[in-house]
């Protein structure tokens, strides 16, 4: 595979978050609309600027569509929307989908976003939804996998086994992107962890404690996607979209080819990549993607851990929001929002220097000269790469 004809010829340009809450007090339709018109003025657009939107659900549709946000919006055109059932598995192909509109002709400004009032009504309706399934998931409710830990739980225990990582690797990962979300103003999760606390929090289910899982939360966050030469005129330097690749999801052959598709078709290696958004619904899921995509050594990620390689001035800075752990959960959109961040100049606008960053790792989280970027979706079935302008 060579380099794609699509490489760097788009680029992110906006960037938009709500307050990130367990209860939001409004709709959807609001925190979607609020974190749309953040991202387009941020990039210095108007809404007329808009022509195409791209957003994703998981299974049962949660937040608000595409066609109804274009009306919201009062967009006088909307070339082309897409509306796809992929969940976490999908946050890198939004990036690449808006990318390709934008590539083709067919738009020119793409919305990209995710937002839900997943915590204050979506757990009102779980004992509800237990039994409601399809597919494969109709064969394993009856034997009592009714949530996402039971369902992850063996990737986890088949690398245990294997290669001898344990729980403690979990929680030195648990506790460096806690601190990573201290510092991070939006984060939910901002109160220090001890490897202690990870290791006395009661268990979900085997191998996975409380504090091995990722929020569930109320909110948005949006982005816009621009053709490379318009964004060269707008507010910040482009965050341009160098590859990227949506496969098939769980299976380990599969995600090998979507990493060497990844990389290859970026014109880059593993190697180049200077800050990860890794998605990171359980801890070790976070090792399990590092590892897939060749950014940590699979049969020593755990150690690769506990070194503290993934920590702001580590060999590879990984979720420096605090990732879906600590910081929110919207099927890892919030990982492009602050790879974008980190890579814009003047950096994150969000952590708690004032004025110019200062690098003290009290008060400041922005990695130290970043290049280019990752972010990969669940069982690395999306990524994309990024590279600042």
């Amino acid at each position: 595979m060579t380099v794609l004809p699509m490489s760097n010829q788009t680029a992110i340009t906006g960037l938009g978050w709500t307050e990130f809450t367990r209860s939001s007090g409004t709709s959807v339709s609001v925190l979607v609309a609020r974190a749309c018109l953040m991202a387009i003025e941020d990039a210095g657009l108007g809404v007329d600027d808009i022509d195409g939107i791209v957003s994703y659900f998981h299974k049962k549709n949660d937040t608000q569509h595409p066609r109804e946000l274009a009306e919201m919006l009062g967009l006088p055109a909307c070339n082309f929307h897409h509306f796809h059932d992929g969940g976490g598995s999908w946050n890198a192909a939004a990036v690449l989908s808006a990318a390709m509109m934008v590539h083709s002709g067919l738009c020119k400004h793409v919305l990209v976003y995710n937002g839900r009032n997943r915590y204050s009504e979506g757990r009102k309706k779980r004992a509800r939804d237990a039994f409601d399934t399809s597919g494969a998931e109709q064969f394993e409710a009856p034997y009592g996998s009714h949530h996402a830990a039971a369902g992850f739980g063996q990737y986890a225990t088949a690398h245990m086994a294997k290669y001898g990582t344990t729980t403690i690797d979990f929680a030195h990962l648990a506790v460096t992107q806690r601190k990573h979300a201290s510092l991070n103003q939006k984060a939910m999760m901002r109160n220090p962890i001890s490897v202690e606390d990870h290791q006395n929090s009661r268990w979900i289910i085997y191998p996975y404690r409380l504090l091995d899982c990722c929020q569930e939360n109320d909110g948005a966050v949006a982005f816009v996607v621009s053709a490379a030469d318009r964004a060269k005129d707008l507010r910040h330097n482009p965050v341009y979209i160098m590859g990227g690749c949506c496969g098939i999801e769980g299976r380990d052959g599969d995600a090998a080819k979507t990493a060497r598709r990844v990389f290859e078709g970026a014109g880059v290696s593993s190697s180049d990549v200077d800050i990860a958004g890794i998605y990171d619904n359980f801890t070790f899921m976070a090792m399990k993607h590092l590892s897939d995509f060749g950014l940590a050594p699979e049969n020593e990620v755990g150690a690769w851990i506990r070194e503290g390689n993934n920590t702001l001035d580590g060999s590879l800075p990984v979720n420096t929001h605090g990732g879906l752990l600590s910081e929110a959960h919207f099927m890892g959109l919030n990982h492009v929002i602050e790879v974008a961040q980190q890579l814009r100049e003047g950096g994150v606008v969000d952590d708690l220097c004032k004025g110019e960053h200062t690098y003290d790792r009290s008060i400041c989280r922005q990695v130290r000269d970043p290049e280019i970027g990752f972010v990969c979706g669940n069982l690395s079935a999306s990524a994309v790469v990024l590279r600042k302008g």
